[in-house]
């Protein structure tokens, strides 16, 4: 089927249109956001804290003197933040988990704290790990699991239901221990709670994605 020239000009407005509404939805921000930080609350700068407060700045990288990042809020008690980035260490880090694993569980985490930010820093990663699109889109739009791989059906499950269900069922954990292990589940844990807590501090301060990142949709 071809499309008249006048059907084809009214195609490209409408392209147009929507890409301009996307633009200026994105810029239409909460009243009580701060525009730079897009959150409740602004970024923190270096001069603004005591001696005490600006070592987190030799430890959490900064733009102008300029906090942001996914510990920008944590970094309100900087020692909550320097908590969160040993935490990170210890799990993520120093954990047992393969990347694909690793990655997997930090994507549901993100997914179910609705946390843009990680999200969106973490996608590419989780591709690099070997993470097929259909997984990954099953764990932005918490689609069914039905067909996935049994790893990556356990590690969506595990997060779906620790973060959002506030119960594992005996299954769940059997067959997580079966695949990872005792040592491994327990990471497996710990990794996906590192980035629920920032994802938290996320949401209390109500954060929205950079400019022209996309937001996740609202869970279900």
């Amino acid at each position: 089927m071809t499309l008249s020239r006048t059907s084809q000009k009214w195609a490209v407005l409408l392209l147009a249109a929507s890409a301009s509404f996307l633009v200026y939805a994105q810029s239409k921000l909460p009243a009580d956001l701060d525009p730079q930080s897009r959150a409740r609350l602004p970024y923190l700068k270096k001069s603004e804290m005591d001696a005490k407060g600006q070592k987190i700045f030799d430890v959490f990288p900064s733009k102008e003197g300029t906090l942001s990042g996914p510990l920008a809020f944590a970094a309100y008690n900087p020692g909550v933040a320097q908590a969160l980035l040993d935490l990170h260490n210890a799990a993520v880090t120093g954990g047992t988990l393969d990347p694909h694993t690793r990655e997997l569980a930090i994507l549901v985490a993100c997914r179910e704290t609705n946390f843009n930010l990680e999200w969106n820093g973490h996608e590419p990663s989780a591709v690099k790990a070997g993470i097929d699109s259909k997984v990954i889109d099953v764990v932005r739009n918490r689609g069914p699991l039905a067909g996935l791989d049994e790893k990556d059906a356990t590690v969506i499950r595990f997060g779906r239901q620790m973060l959002t269900d506030k119960k594992v069922d005996s299954a769940t954990f059997r067959k997580a221990i079966e695949l990872w292990g005792k040592r491994g589940v327990m990471d497996m844990v710990a990794a996906m709670n590192t980035y629920a807590v920032s994802g938290y501090f996320a949401i209390a301060v109500d954060e929205h994605p950079a400019e022209g990142k996309a937001a996740l949709p609202a869970v279900k």
